[in-house]
């Protein structure tokens, strides 16, 4: 059962607001800027993805790019080695990304480990994923693989260009945040929480540890899947170096962290800020001191995590009551 939190927040006019005001981008921006906003949808969704397990149930997991190199070569590779349509091919990725999850949910839990030993089981299993991926043909080995070109057949799983990748990816990452919302506001929410806190009085009090660790890691995987497929059917070339490496996930732990983490709307606004800021950087200072845009989004990241510990979005919060609370200045009354 979900509670009303959810349904205030999908009755909130804001929300419903925001969506149809970044709808209209696409209409308004260049190519350049609207690349950048897809990227940042794109990581909004993997951040939110990823909260289910690392925010909520305080799992930090970096086996996530496992689960985004299942979406993108192997729905890649059925389509350019077997012809199977990408949507068959989506579905197939997040089933295997998903039990791939609740494996993983299930060692945690029979091997009682620690959060230092689940940090690096699920790297191990990021890096093997990582090696299966560049040294099998079948997924494309290093040299990756190239999907047909997009003809906006929607049937097809082909989005029409850079407008039909946004609105995609914008639809994508609303339904991942709501999925945020939906859990946050329900029994799966508090279980999550109790068990981050403090996992041996939560199964004191009876909470089904395994069943709540293996929901929130499936449920995670097969979002991170789907977001996967559509990420790569973006890109039109599936690159197991930028897809299928850990370095991906640590990113998306990165603008989670920032933008709070365990919280619906934290890594939304993580990575809408650092996204564009870190592409920006890049394509400004890249060419002139190599390595000079890394060291300035670095000292970024480090500024905001010293000055709010727990993200931006607590931040963001205040400000916004306080804004509320000040309104506008009451008009004198005028003299009759």
């Amino acid at each position: 059962m979900i509670g009303k939190g959810f349904y205030q927040t999908l009755a909130s006019p804001w929300l419903w607001g925001i969506l149809v005001l970044a709808a209209c981008l696409p209409l308004v921006l260049n190519s350049y800027h609207l690349h950048l906003l897809t990227l940042a949808l794109v990581y909004v969704a993997l951040a939110s993805a990823w909260n289910l397990v690392g925010g909520m149930a305080g799992q930090v997991s970096l086996a996530h790019s496992l689960f985004i190199g299942i979406g993108a070569m192997l729905s890649t590779a059925l389509l350019v080695k077997f012809g199977i349509n990408m949507w068959a091919g989506l579905v197939i990725s997040a089933a295997i990304a998903g039990a791939l999850g609740a494996m993983i949910a299930w060692i945690d839990f029979r091997f009682q480990l620690g959060h230092l030993s689940f940090v690096l089981i699920t790297l191990a299993f990021a890096e093997m994923g990582a090696i299966i991926v560049e040294g099998w043909e079948f997924l494309g080995g290093a040299s990756g693989l190239l999907l047909p070109r997009d003809t906006g057949d929607f049937w097809a799983f082909q989005f029409g260009g850079g407008r039909g990748a946004f609105w995609v990816m914008l639809g994508l990452a609303a339904a991942v945040v709501l999925v945020n919302v939906a859990i946050l506001n329900a029994p799966l929410g508090y279980y999550l929480r109790t068990i981050r806190d403090n996992e041996k009085a939560a199964q004191a009090i009876g909470v089904n540890v395994l069943r709540h660790k293996i929901t929130a890691m499936t449920i995670s995987a097969v979002l991170t899947s789907i977001v996967g497929t559509c990420y790569v059917r973006y890109l039109t070339f599936a690159d197991p170096y930028l897809l299928a490496t850990p370095t991906i996930t640590i990113e998306i732990v990165l603008f989670a962290t920032v933008g709070g983490l365990g919280r619906a709307f934290g890594p939304a606004l993580g990575a809408l800020l650092l996204v564009p800021l870190g592409e920006v950087l890049r394509g400004q200072l890249g060419g002139a001191v190599p390595g000079l845009h890394y060291f300035i989004y670095g000292v970024v990241v480090i500024v905001v995590i010293l000055v709010t510990p727990r993200g931006l979005l607590p931040l963001a919060e205040r400000a916004w009551r306080s804004l509320r609370r000040r309104g506008p200045e009451p008009r004198p009354a005028s003299a009759s």
